[in-house]
């Protein structure tokens, strides 16, 4: 297949990112004018988090609806799969990758040290920083990043990149690194810029096979089942470790 690189959807799905991006600024910036704003972030800073991920499901889910006259089955909010990748196999590789994760804990507990929970562990805590990285995480940046952006690329590119042997669509490719650098966003909440470049490395290549899973079944389903296990396996693991160590 010849590549056809277009530059008027790449720059209509930059313009999304970038006018997603402002907004969560925006956001973030209305939280730091707040009275109390560092001992809110330190005590339930997945609000926060949540509130700017409102942004990244409703303005692609609203343009999905648009442009798809209200097929949203056509842009990845379906149940199909296929032989390779099952809703079953992708819940695995979730939950392995959770549990891969979640190996941190028992080096803590070996060393003495006390388990990285991120907010003070109350009823409240639980139950919201669970929902955030458990449902609102992988759905919002899935919806965006491969319902949207990919499935739009996908259909106005053509051709493929060949990468390990595996064939990869070109807008799979380009969705993978918008996804990536999306995440330079972390340098508002203090990360490094040298931690945040690497991120945007490690995001951009999670985003390749992401997106090829996507690029295989047209389903979010797909997608979200591990990004949903991956974040909230480990965070359900160190509220369970919490109360019994």
């Amino acid at each position: 297949m010849v590549t056809r690189i277009k530059l008027e959807p790449i720059a209509k799905m930059l313009l999304v990112v970038t006018f997603v991006t402002i907004l969560i600024v925006l956001i973030f910036l209305g939280f730091m004018s707040l009275q109390g704003y560092e001992t809110l972030m330190d005590e339930s800073g997945w609000i926060l988090a949540s509130l700017v991920h409102v942004p990244q499901f409703l303005i692609p889910f609203l343009l999905i609806y648009h442009i798809s006259q209200g097929n949203l089955g056509k842009y990845g909010f379906n149940f199909r799969e296929t032989p390779h990748f099952t809703h079953k196999r992708m819940l695995g590789i979730g939950i392995l990758f959770g549990l891969a994760f979640s190996l941190r804990y028992i080096i803590q507990i070996f060393a003495g040290a006390p388990l990285d929970i991120p907010y003070p562990v109350t009823t409240l805590n639980i139950l919201g920083n669970m929902l955030f990285q458990g449902i609102i995480v992988g759905f919002s940046e899935e919806t965006m990043f491969r319902g949207l952006i990919q499935t739009y690329l996908m259909e106005r590119l053509e051709g493929n990149v060949e990468i390990a042997g595996q064939e990869f669509h070109v807008g799979t490719v380009i969705a993978a690194v918008f996804w990536g650098c999306f995440h330079f966003i972390n340098v508002l909440v203090g990360m490094p810029v040298d931690t945040a470049f690497l991120l945007v490395l490690i995001t951009s290549a999670i985003g390749l096979l992401m997106g090829y899973a996507y690029q295989e079944t047209r389903s979010l389903l797909t997608t979200i089942l591990v990004h949903n296990t991956i974040f909230g396996i480990p965070t359900l693991i160190g509220y369970i470790l919490y109360f019994l160590v």
